[in-house]
C-alpha cells in the first residue's frame, strides 16, 4: 500500500467517475485525457489498498468499499468548498451549511432567515439548494421531507402539518361556502410533485388524472398557480401559512386532514458545532411556534 496522500485532483477524479459511470465521461468533464483519469484513480486505489471501481456493462461502478471511500471523500471536498465560500466571514462568524429543497427555502427559510441567524447575528447560513441528501458533518444540517428516519443520521421531526384547500380571492368568491370532498371535484385542483395530498383530503385510495387539474413540480409553484386563479391548492399548514398571507389565498373548505409526512431536521450522528446546534434549536422552535399560532387560531 502506498501511504502517500493523493492530490485533491485524484479524489475529484474518483467522484466524477462515480457520478458519470465512465472514465471517459469523467475525463471529458475535467478536460483531461482518459489516461490521466485512470492514473489518478489508480493513485487513490494504491493509497486505499483496495479496488474502488469494477467493470459494469460498458462503464464502471463503485465497489462496496469504493462507495464508502467516495462518500468520505465527497464530505471532505465539500468541507473544503465551504471554507472557500465562507470568505472573510470565516474568521469571526461560524458558517452553517443548510441543505434544503427550493420550496422550503422560498416559503420558510428566507422569511425566517434573520431570526434563524440570531439578533445580534451569531452565525451565517449558507443555503445548499436541492441538496436534501448532501453529506452531513459537524457544521452541516439538512431539512428533509418524509416519514424519516434516514440512514447514518439523527432526525428531529418538526411540527405536524394539516392539509386544507385554498384559492385566490377571485376564485373563492365564485365557490360554494364550504366545499366538501364531493363538491370540490367539480373544480380544477392543483397538485405538487408528491400527488398524495389530494387523495388523502378526498378520502380516496387514489385520484385518477383529470384533464382540468394541474400538476406542477414544486409545492411553492402550486401556491403561485392558485394565486393566479388557476385552481384550488392544498395548503400544508403551518408550512404554507406565510405564503398564503403574502399571496392573498383564502381557505375554501373547513375540512382539515393530517399530513402523515413532515419536515425533519437531519444531522450527522456525531457531535455538532455550537453554531449548528443553535441553528437546529432555532428551526425547531420557530417551526413549532408557527404551529402553535395556527392551533390557537383554530380553537
Amino acid at each position: 500500500m502506498d501511504h502517500s496522500l493523493p492530490s485533491l485532483d485524484a479524489f475529484a477524479a474518483v467522484l466524477h467517475a462515480a457520478e458519470t459511470g465512465s472514465f471517459s465521461a469523467a475525463a471529458n468533464a475535467l478536460d483531461i485525457t482518459h489516461g490521466a483519469i485512470s492514473r489518478r484513480i489508480a493513485l487513490v486505489e494504491a493509497w486505499a489498498g483496495f479496488r474502488i471501481f469494477e467493470r459494469h456493462g460498458r462503464g464502471v461502478r463503485l465497489t462496496e468499499a469504493g462507495q464508502d471511500i467516495a462518500a468520505q471523500v465527497e464530505t471532505l471536498l465539500l468541507q473544503f468548498r465551504d471554507i472557500g465560500l465562507a470568505g472573510p466571514r470565516g474568521a469571526d462568524m461560524p458558517i452553517v451549511r443548510t441543505g434544503v429543497i427550493n420550496s422550503f427555502a422560498r416559503l420558510w427559510m428566507i422569511p425566517n432567515l434573520m431570526r434563524l441567524e440570531g439578533d445580534p447575528k451569531d452565525l451565517h447560513i449558507l443555503l445548499d439548494i436541492d441538496s436534501r441528501l448532501m453529506p452531513l458533518a459537524t457544521d452541516r444540517i439538512a431539512i428533509r421531507y418524509g416519514a424519516g428516519p434516514w440512514p447514518a443520521s439523527r432526525s428531529i421531526p418538526l411540527a405536524r402539518e394539516m392539509f386544507r384547500p385554498y384559492a385566490s380571492a377571485g376564485l373563492a368568491a365564485t365557490l360554494p361556502a364550504d366545499l366538501n370532498p364531493k363538491t370540490i371535484l367539480s373544480y380544477p385542483l392543483i397538485h405538487d410533485q408528491y400527488d398524495d395530498g389530494w387523495p388523502m383530503w378526498l378520502d380516496l385510495p387514489r385520484l385518477a388524472v383529470r384533464p382540468l387539474d394541474r400538476h406542477l413540480p414544486g409545492y411553492d409553484l402550486t401556491l403561485l398557480a392558485a394565486a393566479e386563479g388557476l385552481g384550488i391548492a392544498l395548503v400544508r399548514a403551518p408550512y404554507g401559512d406565510h405564503a398564503c398571507r403574502r399571496l392573498g389565498l383564502l381557505p375554501v373548505a373547513e375540512r382539515r386532514v393530517v399530513n402523515p409526512k413532515m419536515f425533519h431536521i437531519v444531522v450527522h450522528n456525531g457531535r455538532l458545532s455550537k453554531a449548528t446546534q443553535r441553528l437546529a434549536d432555532r428551526i425547531e422552535k420557530l417551526f413549532s411556534a408557527d404551529a402553535s399560532v395556527r392551533e390557537a387560531t383554530f380553537r
